[in-house]
């Protein structure tokens, strides 16, 4: 199941594939990335906000990454923080801080589960990054772990907040609701089939073609797993309720 290596992926998408910058100034900050043992011998490492000798904790966790991208387009680019919390299921943090007025300002913090930022770039040429997340419905109506759906969807910084910008820049959810497709075309039977589906439907859903996709499940899929689809709806859609 490719979900099976998402930790791994995910981890290696983040920059987590080799060493992150110890030392990073920003404004008038310096950051520091340090490793630490606490009280009871575990280990980990934490992102400290620096000035005036003063430090603050930004995050912590059993790896942090850290990184800058133009969000909003005004000033200082904005630095992008992921915490993870270790373990095989579970579990990233992510926030995007800004320097307004030579203070920081929390923009967006979000708890993503296993998924999280998958790609901060510019898609449009006007300066400004775009943030890709990715959402993995963990267990999603007994579903083993490796066969949950994930979900990719895009923001981007625009009056003020962030707003959803799936449909402007839909390359990335395409490719994985076209992925989807095919793979239900290709399995049979079991848990891999929900998977596939409600993948499938949910990527449609993100580029506003959920119409369009279940009347395609309707003629390719069987009454049980239609049935199925339709009981993890509300579920499917939570992630829309509110931005990262």
């Amino acid at each position: 199941m490719r979900l099976l290596t998402f930790v791994v992926l995910l981890a290696s998408a983040c920059g987590w594939a080799g060493e992150q910058p110890k030392t990073t100034a920003w404004g008038p900050y310096a950051m520091r990335l340090e490793d630490y043992h606490s009280e009871d011998g575990l280990g980990g490492q934490r992102l400290l906000l620096i000035k005036d000798g003063e430090e603050t904790v930004l995050a912590d966790g059993v790896r942090v990454r850290y990184s800058l991208a133009e969000v909003t387009g005004e000033g200082l680019p904005e630095l992008l923080v992921t915490g993870y919390s270790g373990g095989a299921h579970c579990c990233f943090s992510e926030y995007v801080f800004s320097l307004q007025n030579g203070r920081v300002v929390t923009l967006s913090a979000g708890d993503w589960g296993n998924g999280g930022l998958l790609a901060a770039r510019d898609q449009n040429g006007d300066g400004q990054d775009e943030l890709t997340f990715v959402y993995v419905y963990g267990y999603l109506g007994g579903l083993c772990y490796a066969c949950s759906p994930a979900l990719w969807r895009t923001f981007e910084w625009r009056g003020g907040l962030f707003v959803d910008a799936t449909r402007r820049f839909p390359d990335i959810t395409r490719k994985h609701m076209e992925e989807a497709r095919k793979a239900l075309l290709r399995e049979t039977e079991g848990d891999g089939r929900r998977h596939w589906a409600a993948e499938y439907w949910i990527n449609a859903y993100a580029l506003g073609q959920g119409d369009g996709a279940w009347a395609w499940l309707q003629t390719h899929t069987e009454p049980e797993l239609r049935d199925w689809l339709r009981q993890q709806r509300i579920v499917l859609l939570r992630p829309f309720s509110a931005l990262p």
